[in-house]
């Protein structure tokens, strides 16, 4: 029987290890944290990680956590202006404390074998620290998968932005439950999601240099952000936080070449747009379901795993919606000119089409 070690049990991990267990791999999955957890994310799920669950037949698996159904997106410019645009194909809203516990728990059945809570500490060799009794285990898999979301391990680790992502739920939201929205503010934007329970994820990137001048407080900041967009902040007048504000760095890299062998990253590990197309996670799922894919195809047919040929697809996957999401972000974040473009597109719906063509929508 074929063996892989997932290194991180997020939406990627979870997803690989699901679809190559189900084709009758002897599976590892080691996740350092115990779940349920938050995690930094806009917590939208695209239609193309949907697209992933559905086929994997897992889609049944989040249906009973109620993800609220997101069918439009709208733009908010600092001075008021809006465009609204409807999704061709709807997305989920879903906290990743529901999702990833429920995608993780839907991995016991084909026999995963999990280790939670586990560090790796190495590739070469595979060290797994089990934090329970902080004992050491040795493993010899014939593929690594990493898909801690971060690369930590990888050789060629790409370096961090000067960003930061920045996300909490908030009850009572003002805004409709079936759109998610963008604000636009000074340098950066705000991007808003409805999820599960009534509640809502705010979550935004910010330049390190503005979190600095906040001296970290998020409170403060947050108040200024809805200082400079009256929508956002018509949203919020009446709406409270319910929990911890959480921030973390925020990568953006193209896929590498430079893989180590026997070893796939996955979804942030493998590459990293700007969020503010919602795409991270589905972009995730889909580029487990090809590795899986892969790997089972050239064990099957005892080949060698044609290593170019997935990292070709999954530089298709990412490229063009990188360069559409950094592009979308910069204008919206242009409190000079977003105005302008949002009316420009209000009355050129083909450039609509194009825009969400670009970034992974249609």
């Amino acid at each position: 029987m074929p063996d892989v070690t997932i290194i991180g049990a997020g939406p990627a991990g979870a997803t690989a290890a699901f679809a190559l267990a189900t084709r009758g791999w002897d599976v590892t999955l080691i996740e350092q944290q115990r779940f349920p957890r938050d995690k930094v994310c806009g917590e939208s799920l695209s239609a193309l990680g949907l697209e992933v669950l559905t086929r994997l037949s897992l889609i049944d698996r989040l249906q009973p956590l109620e993800p609220a159904v997101l069918r439009s997106t709208v733009l908010h410019s600092c001075d008021g202006r809006h465009l609204s645009c409807p999704l061709p194909r709807p997305m989920w809203g879903l906290s990743r404390w529901a999702m990833d516990a429920a995608l993780l728990d839907s991995n016991r059945d084909p026999g995963v074998r999990v280790l939670q809570p586990a560090r790796c500490e190495s590739l070469s060799p595979l060290v797994v620290r089990h934090l329970a009794d902080n004992r050491l285990e040795t493993l010899h898999p014939s593929w690594i998968i990493v898909a801690d979301g971060k690369g930590a391990l990888l050789p060629d680790r790409p370096r961090a932005t000067s960003d930061f992502g920045i996300k909490a739920h908030f009850d009572q939201v003002a805004g409709p439950r079936d759109a998610v929205e963008l604000f636009g503010v000074q340098g950066h934007y705000v991007g808003l999601a409805p999820i599960e329970s009534g509640t809502s994820n705010i979550a935004f990137s910010v330049p390190a240099a503005r979190l600095e001048r906040f001296r970290g407080d998020l409170d403060a900041l947050w108040m200024q952000l809805l200082s400079e967009n009256s929508a956002l902040a018509e949203r919020f007048a009446d709406a409270r936080r319910t929990g911890d504000w959480l921030a973390s760095p925020l990568p953006r890299f193209p896929v590498s070449r430079g893989w180590p062998p026997r070893v796939i990253p996955l979804g942030n590990s493998a590459a990293a747009l700007e969020p503010i197309g919602g795409e991270g996670m589905g972009l995730a799922m889909r580029s487990a379901e090809l590795a899986a894919e892969a790997l089972d195809q050239a064990h099957r047919s005892n080949t060698p795993l044609p290593i170019r040929r997935l990292q070709t697809d999954f530089a298709r996957l990412w490229r063009t919606r990188r360069l559409a999401c950094r592009t979308l972000a910069r204008l919206l974040s242009a409190p000079s000119i977003a105005g302008d473009l949002l009316d420009l597109a209000r009355w050129n719906e083909p450039l609509a089409r194009v825009a969400m063509t670009m970034i992974g929508k249609r």
